[in-house]
């Protein structure tokens, strides 16, 4: 005999109503209700709860179990003392955290249920339960609102504000609220005016502090910066505000409280955490990433200029580890016209500000003068700053006639600086109000230079040291621990050793902070790194573990992730950070070298890359690394600096490379040569490329590493054509589609894809045009089948360009159209430089020389975007007739040199000669000099702009 499968357990629903999958008689539910939250009960204690007034409560007991067991059995169990295996939702609530316990709440505890003949013990069970569900949701919905950027937080802060049924909520959550409501909002006006009424009847209405001001002291500097960004003039549409001062100051403090003003009038803003950047192209590339979130970066500055919004302003935030910040943002000004520039740094560099641009240097808060009344030293911004920290750790602490002389003197010694008088704040979980002042006044007088003139700093200092020895050791430990990592996401904690209640601890001491708005990310506190560094050198072997802790965390996480995924953005420099200890410890692999290099390459960080991995192939040599690691590190800065544009740093060094003991390795040899090939074929010395990329080929084929080798044969399939060997050429496509029966499906429709591109630009009859253009065909409909958008893509100008060819123009309309949809349709900006080129050839065709030079234009400007010279002389070809109406003797120079130049495609070469000879009768030099693609750019701008 087999036994009966057991029954699901049932869900109880107690939010919002009363209900067990439909049943629903009350009095049978609350004993369930009560159960499911207390444990097992006593039936004589269930009775006397539930039915007090009965002459029988054990038998209305009795019945009501009846009741609900002959619907579910299950539901109660036991005999003296009750048992459920149930479930309730509001038992579940109370795990939840952040949004989802939102989610989980539609309404009160037994919202609505009668509690008609209950004991008034129960009722107040009840009541206590509600009360109790519904400031756990609201304090969920707090720190949600705590950790999301201005917008969402406005909407967090009113949820929390109108939980259904929280109790009215204490000055302390007011306070919490009202930082993260909107400027001017009604919610900020209904919480402010609530604080008021609750601080006015307080016994003591001087000795409230007004914490719940949304920043202390820095309403003028703030008011300074929303008039810089709010009102720019014609001659300064953008410009620059450098906010300065010493580490703790409440530079950041004040450039969130910006961000959230900004938002609240819906001004495109964005923040970027600059802290620790050290070159102009980390810092660029950390730009193009927070206003392009989830984006490949655009490949330079100026290519992102087109997608930020008009009157944008940026903050930079922490931008003091960069010696070249001047010359970065003279570039950020010129290419990003218009942008608003708000900097904090601790230093201002010189050269940094121009005329009319606004200086805001941030000494300490605000300080009550010795002579201040009760109500002056309330009224001070370090007073209030100083109370609401307190209250994090002493809520019974308020401002009254008989310490607010020691208080004003406290934040007059530390000179009202933010993070040291957060700090001594801090103190008063283990020492009096008393013993803190004493502490700071018998120290001031390392507090105040010689001469005086402190900016806080030695306060701070001193504070700081204090705290730290307040700290209990396994505080300190996880404090050392943290310095490890830039910054971290609460949830990796404790794979770095850190438990989540330490973070806690450290977060209420002072020592970390909430540094990103809209993520829960947290850093320690930049002015303690100096403190906590020092700290670190007297325990080497604590960050010995760390480190290595660290690095195998972040290596085994991003080496399970996509290489392009997005999250990956948040941990880049602790994955590099993991890297160098990886290296240091003999643990680095060549295989996450290369997964670093595809991220880098796919998210296009290429300039900051190129920096990134020659630090750790300097590491690597440090390290004596093996000798495929050194090698994958070299490879990749090469690598990088080439897609960076930066030919000379990569032909340097792939040449060192290829001289040194590294290239004797196949795999690696082969990697440097097909990068010099590529080098080479930009600077446009194609038969140097061609016979580079012919020695990476033949180790490929060595190696036996086919996918390496059939790239390699399709790059070398453009240089063939660029040369115009028609013999290599076809024996090469022969080679290439021989293999395709044995290749993936869209490995074999990529060749197909370059096998087309190549023959579309070969001499070809009408008969080779059409069996062209049912592979074109093909190609479309095999890119929307595959979800392939670029193989789509090359099918619509394929297809398109070759009813060019056939003269069929109506056709050639009609898929111009079916393409532009298709960009459309796929998210694409429409700003193709083939498919204005292909417009434009289109309407000379047909007869409209004015629409065609449009085009033309449209291309040009695409081909500045892109730096393709290819697209100029495209270009010169199909405009060269227009052109020579108004510039005949220029456009002959043009003509003569592009006929003759070495530089430039086969087929170009042979259109220009044609060309030459149409146009002026006259034959081509055999070989010219290179063509100079910079100047044309210019003639054809200037002539196709002003035609």
């Amino acid at each position: 005999m087999t036994d009966a499968p057991p029954r699901p357990t049932p869900a109880l629903t107690t939010l919002g109503g009363l209900n067990l999958r439909g049943f629903r008689k009350v009095k049978s539910l609350l004993l369930l209700v009560y159960v499911a939250f207390e444990g097992p009960t006593p039936r004589r204690t269930l009775a006397t709860l539930l039915w007090p007034g009965a002459a029988r409560p054990e038998g209305s007991l009795r019945v009501a179990l009846h009741a609900l067991r002959e619907v579910h059995p299950d539901a109660l169990g036991g005999e003296d003392r009750l048992t459920t295996p149930v479930t309730s939702d509001a038992v579940q609530l109370l795990t939840l955290r952040g949004e989802a316990a939102w989610a989980a709440y539609p309404g009160p505890f037994l919202h609505g249920v009668p509690l008609s003949g209950v004991s008034a013990e129960f009722e107040e069970w009840v009541e206590s339960q509600r009360e109790r569900l519904a400031r756990h949701v609201q304090e969920e919905a707090l720190r949600a609102a705590e950790t999301a950027e201005p917008g969402r937080a406005a909407t967090w802060a009113e949820r929390a504000y109108r939980t259904p049924a929280a109790p009215p909520p204490e000055p302390d959550l007011l306070r919490r609220l009202l930082p993260l409501t909107l400027p001017g909002s009604p919610l900020e006006a209904e919480v402010r005016a609530e604080l008021s009424e609750v601080e006015a009847a307080a016994p003591t209405p001087a000795s409230t502090p007004r914490s719940g001001a949304r920043m202390l002291g820095r309403e003028a500097e703030l008011a300074a910066l929303l008039a810089r960004t709010l009102t720019p003039t014609p001659e300064q549409p953008g410009g620059v505000a450098l906010i300065t001062g010493p580490g703790g100051i409440g530079k950041s403090t004040l450039t969130r409280e910006l961000l959230r003003e900004l938002t609240r009038l819906d001004r495109p803003v964005t923040l970027v955490d600059a802290e620790g950047a050290s070159s102009p192209a980390e810092l660029s590339a950390r730009i193009a990433a927070a206003l392009t979130p989830g984006e490949a970066a655009p490949p330079t500055l100026a290519a992102l200029a087109a997608r930020i919004p008009p009157r944008s302003t940026v903050l930079l935030d922490g931008a003091d580890a960069l010696p070249e910040l001047p010359d970065l943002l003279s570039s950020l000004r010129r290419d990003l016209p218009g942008v608003h520039w708000v900097i904090s740094s601790r230093r201002s560099p010189p050269g940094l500000l121009t005329p009319g641009d606004l200086l805001l240097p941030l000494a300490g808060l605000p300080q009550a003068p010795p002579e201040a009344d009760l109500a002056q030293i309330a009224a001070s911004s370090a007073t209030q700053l100083f109370l609401r920290e307190a209250a994090r750790t002493r809520r019974d602490l308020t401002l009254t006639a008989g310490n607010a002389a020691l208080i004003a003197g406290l934040t007059r010694r530390l000179q009202g600086h933010p993070l040291a008088l957060a700090l001594a704040a801090s103190w008063l979980r283990v020492e009096t109000l008393d013993a803190v002042y004493t502490r700071v006044l018998t120290e001031a007088a390392q507090l105040t230079p010689e001469g005086g003139g402190s900016d806080g700093r030695r306060g701070l200092n001193a504070v700081a040291r204090r705290s730290w020895d307040l700290l209990t050791p396994d505080q300190q430990h996880a404090a050392l621990r943290l310095t490890v990592p830039t910054d971290l996401d609460p949830a990796d904690a404790p794979h770095l050793g850190v438990p989540a209640h330490l973070i806690d601890e450290l977060l209420t001491h002072n020592f970390l902070e909430a540094h990103q708005p809209g993520t829960e990310r947290l850093r320690l506190y930049p002015a303690l790194r100096g403190l906590l560094t020092e700290q670190a050198a007297a325990h080497p072997g604590l960050i010995a573990q760390a480190r290595a802790d660290h690095a195998r965390h972040y290596l085994t996480w991003f080496t399970a992730q996509a290489p392009e995924a997005p999250q990956v953005d948040a941990e880049r420099d602790n994955i590099t950070a993991a890297l160098h200890a990886a290296l240091e410890r003999g643990e680095a692999t060549a295989a996450q070298i290369d997964h670093f290099l595809a991220h880098h390459d796919r998210r296009g960080l290429h300039s900051s890359g190129t920096d990134t991995f020659a630090a750790l192939a300097d590491a690597a040599e440090d390290a004596r690394a093996p000798e495929s690691v050194q090698a994958a590190a070299q490879i990749a800065s090469m690598w990088l600096a080439f897609r960076a544009n930066r030919l000379l740093d990569a032909q340097t060094l792939a040449g060192h490379f290829l001289a040194g003991p590294l290239a004797a390795n196949p795999a690696s040899r082969m990697k440097v040569l097909n990068t010099l090939s590529a080098v080479r074929g930009v600077q446009g010395k194609i038969q140097s490329a061609v016979d580079l990329l012919e020695q990476a080929v033949t180790l490929s084929e060595r190696l036996g590493d086919r996918t390496r080798e059939l790239y390699y044969r399709l790059n070398l399939l453009t240089y063939l054509t660029f040369l115009g060997n028609a013999a290599e050429l076809q024996q090469l496509l022969t080679t290439l589609e021989a293999q395709l029966p044995q290749l993936p499906e869209a490995t074999a429709w990529q060749v197909r894809q370059a096998a087309l591109g190549v023959r579309l630009h070969l001499p070809g009859t009408d008969d080779d045009r059409e069996r062209l253009l049912a592979e074109a065909e093909a190609l479309v409909i095999a890119g929307r089948t595959l979800h392939i958008q670029a193989l789509e893509s090359e099918g619509h100008e394929g297809r398109t360009r070759l009813a060019l060819l056939l003269r069929r123009w109506r056709q050639a309309e009609d898929w111009l159209k079916a393409w532009r949809a298709h960009l459309i349709a796929s998210g694409d900006v429409i700003d193709q430089p083939s498919l204005f080129l292909i417009e434009s050839e289109l309407h000379y065709a047909r007869g409209r020389a004015r629409q065609g030079r449009r085009s033309a234009l449209l291309a040009l400007r695409g081909a500045e975007r892109t730096g393709n010279p290819w697209i100029l002389l495209e270009l010169l070809k199909l405009t060269a007739r227009d052109l020579h109406a108004c510039d005949p003797e220029r456009l002959l120079v043009w003509v003569q040199q592009a006929a003759a130049a070495p530089n430039i495609h086969s087929q170009q070469r042979a259109h220009m000669k044609q060309a030459l000879y149409e146009m002026y009768g006259q034959q081509p030099a055999e070989q010219g000099a290179d063509l100079a693609f910079p100047a044309l750019r210019l003639w054809l701008t200037e002539h196709l702009d002003g035609s």
